[in-house]
């Protein structure tokens, strides 16, 4: 394991927003955020973790539509809010995936900067997400 690797993202039942289909998405994006810092501590081909990290990006941004779709239906009452959150994530995680795309992967600060992916996940699913898991769960009854 490399210097500054990091435990995986475990998945905890405070995450759960009540909603299945939402809760199932959110473990696919642990994983993928897992996979990602799993490739960098194994010392991955640079060209694998920066791929990766695209992927993590797109599934993100696919992830953002169905949720706010969600929390329309819903009324959830901060939802402009919300996704002007999602934008912000979205610009952080192009950037990031620009950055990691133009070098290869031998200093520290290029690994920072693919650890930020990490950061940005824990972010949206603990600070943003968790705003309307009371909402969600008033609404559908659980």
């Amino acid at each position: 394991m490399e210097e500054d690797g990091v435990a995986p993202i475990a998945w905890t039942e405070v995450l759960e927003t009540g909603v299945p289909e939402l809760d199932a998405d959110h473990q696919a994006l642990i994983g993928q955020c897992n996979t990602l810092s799993e490739l960098m501590d194994g010392g991955a081909a640079w060209t694998a973790v920066v791929q990766a990290a695209r992927k993590l990006a797109e599934r993100c941004t696919e992830h953002f539509r169905g949720e706010e779709a969600l929390l329309d239906k819903t009324e959830f009452p901060r939802r402009d809010r919300h996704k002007v959150q999602h934008r912000e994530m979205e610009r952080r995680f192009q950037n990031l995936v620009t950055f990691l795309a133009a070098v290869d992967g031998s200093s520290a600060e290029h690994r920072k900067a693919a650890r930020a992916m990490r950061t940005n996940l824990v972010e949206i699913l603990f600070r943003h997400d968790l705003d309307f898991k009371s909402h969600l769960q008033q609404v559908t009854g659980r």
